[in-house]
């Protein structure tokens, strides 16, 4: 399978590219330039890669929740992209990237994922792994100030994402410093892609929508 994904839902400029079973990326700090980076960048892996676009199986994208200019810079790429190759889109949650990208390189199986949202709020969600190495989202995923996560049940639970820089003197819970300072990653779409790709739940690229979560109210924890 060739699978490209992306994600620009923070401050990085993120690529990645699946090709048989080996994944190459890049992955740049790239802060209000997203917009400039993620075309050359694209274009500069597949070459390395010595693949066209038209060569994809599909393509996959953070949709967030994250910086409101961000995700739209992913959709509209990854939208625009679909329509002159034909082919199927994935959506991946940001949240779900930064636990995935947790998982595989710290080995947290039960994640509380905060990242920060401005505004005095964070985006959260609490994933666990299953048995296939792929994080799932337990409850929803949410918008509200840090005092309003709600922490999850049981022990064992590890704090990663940005978020936390936030949250720590308003919460009791432990997070982890290594992953405190991680951003959504494209090469942990990747896994996470490719099984939905292999249960084809993907779109087609007019269905491609971004996830701000601010716009839907009833998505808050009450």
């Amino acid at each position: 399978m060739k699978l490209l994904a992306i994600d620009t839902s923070t401050t990085a400029c993120s690529v990645a590219l699946l090709q048989d079973e080996k994944i190459t990326s890049i992955h740049v700090e790239a802060s209000m330039q997203q917009a400039q980076r993620i075309l050359p960048a694209i274009h500069d892996l597949l070459q390395q890669s010595h693949l066209s676009l038209s060569e994809l199986d599909a393509l996959a994208f953070g949709r967030g929740p994250g910086s409101f200019t961000g995700v739209r810079i992913a959709t509209s790429v990854i939208q625009g992209l679909a329509v002159v190759i034909d082919r199927p889109v994935i959506a991946v949650s940001s949240l779900a990237a930064v636990a995935q990208a947790a998982y595989a390189d710290l080995g947290f199986k039960k994640l509380l994922v905060v990242m920060d949202a401005r505004m005095k709020e964070v985006y959260w969600g609490a994933y666990t792994v299953n048995a296939e190495g792929l994080v799932e989202l337990s409850g929803k995923e949410f918008v509200t100030p840090p005092e309003a996560i709600i922490q999850p049940q049981g022990q064992g639970w590890a704090g990663v994402g940005t978020g936390w820089a936030e949250c720590y003197d308003r919460i009791p819970f432990h997070y982890d410093q290594e992953a405190a300072s991680r951003l959504p990653m494209a090469s942990a779409i990747i896994p996470l892609a490719r099984e939905k790709y292999r249960q084809h739940d993907f779109l087609a690229p007019h269905e491609v929508v971004p996830v701000y979560l601010r716009d839907n109210v009833t998505h808050q924890a009450k």
